[in-house]
């Protein structure tokens, strides 16, 4: 039997049923890179999603932040945090608030979902920040990678309900699954919603590239390496997602290539590690 992918613009009307924080991710990192926006202009976008608000000035009382609480506003979390730490801040939001349902055709609920995302953008900040790369992109790229399989599970469950899930489908690997009930896959899928919503192509090109092993030779590159190795590390640590661990394999020379070794990558996960533990009781 042929399986005709879903067209763009029913992917579009299913991305739009999902919370809006990567959009909101979007604009404060353009404000944040904008020498003439101050923190008012910050906390006037942050404001805007009551939900994701609420979810900033909880965890801005975290021990991660080191506020110690008290912190009652969005305006006061900005003020306290400050630049630095906001867009790392509005990250783990979002990604909470991502992840409020489970991905039932893919066997994932949704506090798995939520600790695998979380824990893979602090590693991919800990390895990009070692490793010389763009910080905030590889976070970025790393809170962003699941986007398409949000939009698979929703579209499967409108138009395709009697799909058989992943786990109980006779496809040992993900991508293979997917293009068997979906004619396309969750890094494509995700490609199209991202360049719809105006992501530049530094986080683009790495989401889509998520899974291969032959990455294009571009300024992105190194990019993509970092969340492979974020997302094996953190799968190895148990915070993966089924199906995944197959698709990577990262060599001693892939780490000498993006300027990392075995002890960067060890630091780096008992970093993310740390910085989760600390973070937990306030998700």
């Amino acid at each position: 039997m042929t399986v005709v992918a879903p067209s763009r613009d029913s992917l579009l009307h299913i991305a739009q049923q999902l919370p809006a924080s990567p959009q909101v991710l979007m604009q404060l990192n353009e404000l944040l890179t904008d020498v003439n926006s101050g923190l008012d202009d910050v906390a006037n976008l942050l404001r805007r999603d009551t939900g994701l608000a609420a979810r900033i000035i909880r965890i801005s009382n975290s021990a991660v932040f080191g506020m110690g609480g008290g912190i009652a506003t969005v305006e006061e979390a900005v003020n306290r945090v400050g630049y630095a730490e906001i867009y790392r801040l509005t990250g783990i939001a979002a990604a909470v608030q991502m992840a409020e349902h489970s991905l039932n055709f893919y066997g994932i609920t949704g506090p798995q979902l939520r600790d695998h995302t979380l824990v893979t953008a602090m590693m991919a900040e800990a390895l990009a920040t070692r490793a010389g790369a763009p910080a905030r992109v590889a976070y970025t790229v790393a809170l962003l990678r699941s986007t398409g399989k949000l939009v698979v599970d929703r579209y499967l469950k409108k138009f395709i309900p009697a799909a058989k899930p992943f786990l109980f489908s006779r496809n040992p690997r993900l991508l293979a699954w997917e293009e068997s009930v979906l004619g396309s896959n969750n890094a494509e899928i995700a490609q199209q919603i991202l360049t719809a919503w105006r992501f530049p192509q530094s986080v683009i090109s790495p989401v889509r590239n998520q899974y291969s092993t032959s990455l294009p030779a571009d300024e992105n590159r190194p990019t993509a390496q970092i969340v492979q190795l974020a997302c094996t590390v953190a799968y190895d640590g148990g915070f993966g997602l089924h199906g995944e661990r197959e698709e990577w394999s990262i060599a001693d020379e892939d780490l000498r290539s993006i300027g990392l070794d075995s002890a960067m990558v060890a630091e780096s996960r008992e970093e993310a590690v740390n910085s989760f533990e600390l973070l937990k009781s306030s998700l």
